[in-house]
């Protein structure tokens, strides 16, 4: 019995032991936010209009300069909520997409949808993409 005891324990004690070791799994934020009326989705659309290329953009044309609000929400990547914000340009016809933004909710992080494969890239790669376009 003592036997059946001791064996009993220590394989308690190697099976705390091994999940000890395993690391734990990553959180995933929760990134469900709707844009709509929140305040921090209104601070990443003012860091948006603030990039020097939509400034630029927005005086190549006559037309107005249209968010996405309605439509936009939180994501999830690399692990961290950004907020999607949609600039379109706003036409006659309808609303074309310029460009869709990925913005950390303070504002200091921003991605850009790469308009051919949909993922997210750095700011810095899209605008040398620009460039060579």
């Amino acid at each position: 019995m003592r036997d059946l005891v001791c064996l009993f324990l220590l394989g308690c004690l190697g099976a705390a032991s091994q999940a000890a070791t395993q690391p734990e799994p990553a959180r995933v934020p929760r990134c469900d936010a709707q844009a709509l009326h929140a305040p921090d989705y209104q601070r990443s659309v003012d860091t948006v209009r603030r990039l020097p290329e939509l400034v630029a953009w927005s005086r190549s044309h006559t037309f107005p300069v249209a968010y996405g609000e309605s439509l936009d929400q939180q994501v999830a990547l690399e692990g961290r909520c950004y907020w999607s914000v949609s600039v379109y340009a706003n036409t006659p016809e309808r609303l074309e997409l310029w460009n869709v933004f990925f913005v950390e909710p303070k504002g200091k992080r921003v991605l850009v949808q790469d308009p051919e494969s949909g993922d997210a890239i750095s700011l810095q790669t899209w605008r040398s993409q620009s460039v060579k376009s």
